[in-house]
């Protein structure tokens, strides 16, 4: 082989193992960006989604009205698609005999950390907007002792 190729094969070889070499350490990057998104879900869930969704649920449960958190781990069908993580409340004991199912859910997407609300009614359903913060845990929350302190700041 002449030497002039063998060095721009040489080139060619060396400029593709350092593009795969960069493209795995985008890829550990990406996953561990993913896993703080889930971390600091799971965090704002916990700290703060939770527990309001659970003083909403104890007003209507004074009220003799059946509702329920729910939640979900995110979920991969067959195919490859993912549902992602959701929590919200399920309100369909209210209207039993109605095909739409009444809730709002809040759905987290981990791959773009977007936080979606999703409602339903006896009659309609859809998404109500979508948010992505910065934090989802932040000092702004850590005196909130509950929902009703919320409408005070």
């Amino acid at each position: 082989m002449k030497p002039e190729i063998a060095k721009a094969l040489s080139d060619h070889l060396d400029r593709h193992n350092q593009e795969k070499q960069q493209a795995v350490v985008r890829a550990s990057e990406r996953e561990k960006q993913i896993a703080q998104n889930v971390a600091d879900f799971e965090a704002a869930k916990n700290a703060v989604i939770e527990p309001a969704l659970q003083e909403i649920v104890d007003l209507y449960q004074i009220k003799g009205i059946a509702v329920r958190v729910t939640e979900q781990d995110e979920i991969v069908n067959r195919n490859g698609g993912i549902q992602p993580a959701s929590i919200g409340i399920d309100m369909a004991a209210v209207y039993p005999h109605s095909d739409m199912k009444p809730h709002f859910m809040l759905s987290f997407d981990k791959g773009n950390r977007m936080l979606s609300l999703h409602t339903s009614t006896a009659s309609q359903a859809g998404p109500a907007g979508s948010v992505t913060p910065p934090t989802f845990v932040s000092d702004h929350w850590s005196d909130v002792d509950s929902v009703s302190q919320l409408s005070n700041r």
